[in-house]
């Protein structure tokens, strides 16, 4: 809010904001489009960037769409639908979102038990199986980083243990994971 704050500041005539809601609770996010709503009524011109469909519809008044690094198409936002704007994203028409696919899940290969960072977080256990996707979800502070961090030993762990493919492990630096069977990886 504060940068959001500063940009607004300099009083320009074009503001672009790069997903400004990322990191806003649902009351600033609302308080951010006021601010935008008044500046569009100031005459002030938005480049409003986002992934989230639901921001379009509430302020956006024209959509452009951008693949793979090249422009798309640019629509008025009355006249297009969700499902038209996601085939623009994706170069073809969606009919199924999320096609459930049939994976064997087989034996764990990640086991984490007790896991604990003193003062950060406490009592996180898991077990992630060959085939599956596991993932960690929370707002901004809730932990879920911290406790990749603490995977990935860049803090380690004060408590609790990690086990990969049968072995107890000890991680307390990024290159002793790295080292680990299957190598774990952070995405870059």
């Amino acid at each position: 809010m504060v940068e959001i704050a500063k940009a607004v500041s300099f009083d320009s005539d074009v503001l672009i904001m790069d997903e400004p809601t990322s990191a806003l609770t649902e009351h600033e996010v609302g308080h951010l489009f006021r601010i935008i709503r008044d500046l569009k009524s100031r005459g002030k011109g938005i480049v409003y960037i986002t992934h989230k469909m639901n921001e379009l519809y509430e302020i956006a008044d024209e959509v452009s769409v951008f693949r793979d690094g090249r422009f798309i198409d640019t629509r008025l936002t009355k006249d297009i639908t969700r499902d038209q704007i996601i085939q623009m994203m994706v170069g073809r028409e969606v009919t199924q979102m999320f096609p459930k696919m049939e994976v064997p899940i087989a034996d764990v290969v990640l086991k984490v038990d007790k896991l604990a960072v003193e003062g950060i977080f406490h009592d996180v256990s898991f077990e992630v199986r060959a085939g599956e996707i596991f993932g960690f979800a929370g707002l901004v502070g809730s932990g879920r980083s911290n406790v990749a961090e603490a995977l990935f030993g860049v803090v380690p762990a004060t408590e609790g243990s990690i086990t990969i493919e049968g072995k107890l492990v000890k991680v307390d630096s990024p290159s002793v994971a790295m080292r680990q069977p299957n190598q774990l990886h952070l995405p870059r």
